[in-house]
């Protein structure tokens, strides 16, 4: 009776140890904890100076036992993998799953952005975009297509898609439970490690030449899906752009970078053409966030901005124009 009474203590006292050091573990300062490992110390390095330097690790990255019995067997396996020789990298990358499960903690912080991204194009999921019928009749679904639309996808297009009948109308995604997944997440624009000062803000205005705060790196960040990795909006190439045979000048800001990586032009790199939205004619210049607000895309009250003059009703009709951009 004495043993059984004996182990059971001891069992109990080794299960609130072990609780115990694991809940103080997700609580300690990072570089006590996490940065102790030698891949997460360049990511830990850039947090310490970036704008969430202020939030703990598990309130993006969640816990062993957030996901449940998933995340349990998931960091169980990453601690394994460690010891074993199957280690192939010291870079820690994200499969989608996990990409979603912080997009849907970026939301508890922000949410009026949340908001905006919903009623945006932004967050249209897979079903929309691959199995959109009229699109398909024009074009084939191909491996490129994941670079805008499913950046974070695991497989390649003939993974998520059965394209083998030589009729679109039977083309579909093979699993059911990707089609209503957002193709297009917050960290397809927004890098969560970003080494950035705290103490001064980003501010983008209309053009370079009055972008006069530069002490800031920009919040926004292209995911290469080829690479996996991001590159830094204003790092970003600024390509020669034409207006028929004539080179234009347009806007080179770190948001007009991002915006045209996906809203591109034709290899002829004239505006307008394909998904482009160059402006041209009065307007150019203009930074894409100058009429678009930066998560919903709306537009509607931009054109106030600079003209205070013009009542609703001749906004209205600007906006009813076939070439307006809405």
């Amino acid at each position: 009776m004495k043993k059984i009474v004996f182990l059971s203590l001891f069992c109990l006292f080794s299960i609130l140890i072990v609780v115990g050091s694991y809940i103080t573990w997700n609580r300690v300062d990072p570089d006590y904890s996490c940065a102790q490992c030698h891949e997460i110390t360049p990511s830990h390095s850039k947090w310490k100076s970036s704008a969430h330097a202020g939030v703990h690790c598990i309130e993006c990255h969640g816990t062993a036992i957030s996901e449940g019995f998933h995340s349990l067997a998931e960091k169980s396996n990453m601690v394994l993998t460690h010891f074993t020789k199957e280690k192939t990298s010291d870079e820690i990358r994200l499969d989608e799953r996990q990409i979603l499960a912080i997009h849907r903690r970026c939301i508890a912080c922000h949410q009026s952005e949340y908001a905006g991204w919903l009623a945006s194009g932004h967050a249209v999921n897979y079903r929309e975009i691959f199995m959109d019928s009229v699109h398909n009749a024009l074009e084939k679904p191909y491996w490129d297509c994941l670079r805008c639309h499913g950046m974070f996808y695991d497989g390649n297009i003939h993974d998520l898609m059965a394209l083998e009948d030589t009729s679109f109308i039977h083309w579909k995604i093979r699993d059911e439970k990707q089609e209503m997944l957002p193709a297009i997440p917050c960290l397809a624009c927004h890098q969560m490690h970003t080494d950035n000062p705290v103490s001064q803000r980003f501010v983008t205005f209309f053009a370079d030449s009055l972008r006069t705060s530069t002490a800031r790196n920009p919040r926004i960040a292209l995911y290469l899906r080829a690479d996996k990795r991001y590159l830094r909006a204003d790092k970003l190439p600024h390509p020669q752009m034409y207006n028929a045979e004539s080179e234009i000048s347009y806007a080179s800001d770190p948001n007009t970078r991002l915006c045209m990586q996906c809203h591109a032009p034709n290899f002829k790199h004239q505006a307008g053409s394909e998904d482009d939205r160059t402006v041209t004619g009065v307007h150019w210049e203009l930074s894409c966030t100058a009429c678009h607000r930066p998560h919903s895309g709306e537009t509607r009250e931009s054109c106030a901005q600079c003209h205070s003059s013009l009542t609703e009703v001749q906004i209205k009709k600007v906006f009813e124009q076939p070439h307006c951009y809405k």
